[in-house]
C-alpha cells in the first residue's frame, strides 16, 4: 500500500499489484505455397482439408522464421467405389519480415493459420495403375510478436479521512407508546 499526497484533496491510499502482461509489438501475415505429388489409388477426390500441426519460431534481426508441418487430410473414392481417407504431412519453412525487430529473450511469437486452400489435379487410377494427385497448398499464417513485461496496476483506492455523505440516522424509542 502506498500513499499519494495532494494539496487539494485528502490523502489517497493506493494498493498496487504487479502482473505479467504481453505487450503487442506487431503482427504480419506471411503467405506459404507448397506443392506435392502423391501416388494414390483414387478415381475421385472428395475433399482435402489442410491444417497447421506444429511450428517452431526463430527470431533474427528484422525477420521471423517459422518452420513446421502442415497436415492434409485427403478423402477420396477408390476404384471399388469405397470412400477412403489418407493423411499427409508436408514440412515447410516461412520467412516473415518484421522491420525494427531485435531478438530478445522477452519476446513471444504466436502463429495462427488464417486460411489454407488446396488446388489439385487428379490423374485417376486405371486398371492396375495407381493415380497421381498433384496438389498446391496456399496458406496465410498470422505472426504476432509480443513482449513480456511486468506491469504495476492499481487494485484498490481508499481515501483518508473517510467522510460520510449524510449524517447518521438515530432511532430513538418513544416513551409515549
Amino acid at each position: 500500500m502506498s500513499v499519494v499526497y495532494s494539496s487539494s484533496a485528502p490523502q489517497l491510499y493506493v494498493q498496487k499489484e504487479r502482473i505479467n502482461a504481453l505487450i503487442h509489438r506487431g503482427e504480419k501475415t506471411g503467405q506459404l505455397v507448397l506443392s506435392s505429388v502423391t501416388c494414390i489409388h483414387a478415381v475421385k477426390i472428395d475433399r482435402i482439408k489442410p491444417r497447421l500441426l506444429e511450428t517452431r519460431v526463430h527470431l533474427f534481426k528484422n525477420k521471423v522464421i517459422i518452420s513446421g508441418t502442415i497436415q492434409k487430410e485427403i478423402f477420396f473414392v477408390d476404384p471399388e467405389n469405397h470412400v477412403r481417407y489418407r493423411n499427409e504431412k508436408l514440412p515447410f519453412s516461412l520467412v516473415v519480415d518484421f522491420p525494427g525487430l531485435e531478438p530478445d529473450g522477452k519476446l513471444e511469437v504466436q502463429t495462427h493459420l488464417l486460411d489454407a486452400k488446396v488446388d489439385y489435379v487428379l490423374h485417376p487410377a486405371r486398371f492396375c495403375l495407381p493415380g497421381s494427385l498433384r496438389q498446391i497448398v496456399v496458406a496465410h499464417i498470422l505472426v504476432v510478436v509480443a513482449e513480456k513485461r511486468q506491469l504495476e496496476i492499481v487494485t484498490k483506492v481508499d481515501q483518508f479521512p473517510r467522510t460520510l455523505s449524510a449524517p447518521p440516522l438515530y432511532r430513538t424509542k418513544s416513551c409515549f407508546s
